[in-house]
């Protein structure tokens, strides 16, 4: 059993694209008329944002098209493939650079100039980040409502842009303060890397624990157990697997002892029977495949799996 979900059209990542490639253009000439490492800083931040939206806006396209007939656990995967990817690129790359600008700038001081310019361009990127929010929030929503989790290429597009709009105001203050007190330029850029790399260490590890197929919460498991055994058809349960298909969503395949004397009806129907019932008292299990095996010596397995399971959920 499959519960399927229809293919959402989101606006968000192109239009994080497109703003990112206005606003990258319009940092980098506000920071090289200024003179600003924290705008500087933040160029470098948008030209890999323009990347990290355009990966954004594939992973999207993968992963949320309509279900295909061969593909009966989608391509929901893809989301954090991709936001593996983003999450990486940001690390190793902009937080590089980014910590090698603060360092340039510790060695040498910032010399700021073009003052009111800089704020004009400055002002309009920060507006065009607003709206890119506006439009990712939007959509955060929308997909967290239909799916019931959140799309996490989305939320680095809501996230990249809250975190746009923070540098922007903090850029736009340290042009002209930077004429009073010249490390706060330096200062502004090291606490734009420190939020970067906390974020992005954070999807990162999200979308690991998606990848390596995370089993799921023990309550869970142990609930789908005791339903099948509370139909009276069964006899024991030999094993349970499960591995995370979403966040809080999991396959689940389950090997069942049932009575002998049943027919292959009677077994397809009781099978059924299971199915509808985990799925109705345990909402994360979204795809269950249940194996029938003729009944064995030992009929106590479900005890032992439901003691390692008390043991796991004590850890």
């Amino acid at each position: 059993m499959l519960v399927r979900c229809a293919a959402i059209d989101l606006k968000s990542p192109v239009i994080a694209f497109l703003s990112n490639v206005a606003v990258f253009i319009l940092k980098l000439f506000a920071s090289l008329l200024t003179g600003s490492k924290a705008v500087f800083v933040e160029a470098l931040r948008s030209f890999g944002d323009l990347l990290n939206s355009a990966l954004a806006y594939t992973g999207n396209r993968i992963a949320l098209k309509s279900e295909e007939r061969f593909d009966p656990f989608g391509k929901t995967m893809y989301l954090y493939v991709f936001s593996f990817a983003i999450g990486l690129l940001a690390l190793g790359s902009l937080v590089a650079l980014g910590i090698a600008q603060t360092i340039s700038a510790l060695r040498s001081g910032s010399i700021i100039s073009n003052t009111g310019l800089g704020i004009k361009l400055v002002s309009v990127a920060l507006t065009l980040d607003i709206l890119a929010m506006v439009v990712a929030y939007r959509d955060d929503r929308r997909f967290s409502r239909e799916r019931g989790y959140g799309n996490p290429l989305i939320r680095y597009i809501l996230f990249e842009n809250i975190y746009d709009i923070l540098g922007g105001f903090v850029a736009l203050a340290t042009l002209p303060l930077s004429h009073i007190y010249s490390a706060v330029d330096v200062v502004a850029s090291a606490a734009l890397n420190t939020i970067l790399v906390v974020y992005m260490t954070k999807i990162v590890s999200e979308s690991i624990s998606v990848l390596v197929y995370r089993a799921a919460p023990a309550d869970d498991i142990a609930r789908a157990v005791k339903i099948a055994l509370s139909n009276p058809a069964v006899r024991d349960v030999n094993s349970v697997k499960t591995f995370a298909l979403e966040p809080n969503k999991y396959a689940v395949f389950m090997d069942v002892e049932l009575d002998s004397k049943l027919s292959m009806d009677e077994v397809d129907q009781v099978i059924e029977e299971i199915k509808s019932e985990v799925v109705r008292h345990v909402k994360s299990f979204t795809y269950i495949h249940i194996e029938p095996r003729k009944p064995d010596r030992d009929a106590n397995t479900h005890r032992k799996l439901l003691r390692l399971l008390a043991r796991r959920r004590a850890l």
